[in-house]
C-alpha cells in the first residue's frame, strides 16, 4: 500500500444510546479513532425532494485495514476538499485481496 496517498484525516463516529433521567433513549454520536485517508468524490447528483433541491455526493475512501468498521458507522472528514462533511458509509467496508487496505463506499449527508 503506498501511504503517500492518504493525506486526509477522518473521525470514524458511532452511535451511542444513553437514557435520560426519565428513561428516554438518547441517541449521540461518539468520535472513535481518527485516521488517514485517501478521500476521493466519485459521482454526484442532483434531486429534488419536497420541493428542495439536493446535492447528493458518493465518495470513495481508502484506509489501512482495520476491523472495527461497519456500515453503521458515520465518517467526518477532517482535511481535504470535502473537509467538515459527515458521509453515510454505504454497505460493507471491503478489504482487498491482501487486507491490506479497505476500500468504503460512502453518501453525504446525515441521514441514518
Amino acid at each position: 500500500m503506498n501511504i503517500g496517498r492518504l493525506r486526509d484525516r477522518i473521525t470514524i463516529q458511532t452511535l451511542k444510546q444513553t437514557r435520560d433521567i426519565t428513561g428516554e433513549i438518547l441517541e449521540t454520536w461518539e468520535d472513535g479513532h481518527t485516521l488517514w485517508a485517501s478521500v476521493n468524490m466519485v459521482s454526484s447528483k442532483e434531486a429534488i425532494s419536497s420541493g428542495a433541491e439536493l446535492a447528493i455526493g458518493t465518495v470513495r475512501i481508502w484506509i489501512r485495514y482495520r476491523k472495527d468498521i461497519n456500515a453503521t458507522s458515520w465518517i467526518k472528514v477532517s482535511t481535504g476538499p470535502l473537509a467538515g462533511r459527515v458521509l453515510n458509509i454505504i454497505g460493507q467496508p471491503l478489504p482487498d485481496a491482501a487486507r491490506t487496505r479497505l476500500e468504503i463506499l460512502c453518501r453525504e449527508g446525515a441521514e441514518k
